[in-house]
């Protein structure tokens, strides 16, 4: 692959994706943050999501900003997971490796605020590490970062069965 790669999309597949987020991700609740997926491209999706009381690590004042950035890894995990999905394959694990260019809007997602997070790819290797540069919108504003992940065909190296 290389910085022009992104998915290859069937209209007529695409429309009949369930929007679930668990379709998509390997996570579970608690630690499954999204709502749903709203739209996908070959290069990238939006997906939602209510902040609620039981998402994990919500303080008085809200969920922290810094939670931003899994939101946004898991929003790229969606993105991945259409593409097993579309395959016939069930969602892979990836990692997040590292972020740049973090910039929040705000201290606090509220209780009851509506996100939205908006990938869209930059760059994806043979080994299928890419970069992709995030945000998420809110009422309050706009939040941006650039991630870093991988998604590596063999995973036991790394994670140990």
């Amino acid at each position: 692959m290389s910085k022009d790669a992104g998915l290859v999309l069937d209209p007529q597949k695409v429309a009949q994706l369930p929007q679930h987020a668990e379709y998509y991700i390997p996570h579970r609740a608690p630690m499954l943050l999204l709502d749903q997926l709203v739209t996908v491209t070959e290069k990238g999706c939006i997906a939602k999501l209510k902040i609620t009381e039981q998402l994990p690590f919500m303080q008085a004042e809200g969920l922290p900003s810094w939670v931003g950035i899994e939101i946004m890894a898991q929003t790229i995990a969606m993105y991945g997971g259409v593409e097993q999905r579309l395959n016939g394959n069930e969602p892979k694990l990836g990692f997040l490796l590292g972020a740049k260019k973090f910039d929040m809007a705000q201290e606090f997602f509220a209780v009851g605020e509506q996100l939205t997070v908006e990938i869209q790819l930059s760059f994806l290797n043979r080994q299928k590490i890419g970069m992709f540069e995030c945000k998420i919108t809110t009422e309050k504003g706009v939040s941006t970062a650039s991630l870093l992940v991988a998604q590596p065909d063999d995973t036991s190296s790394v994670l140990p069965m």
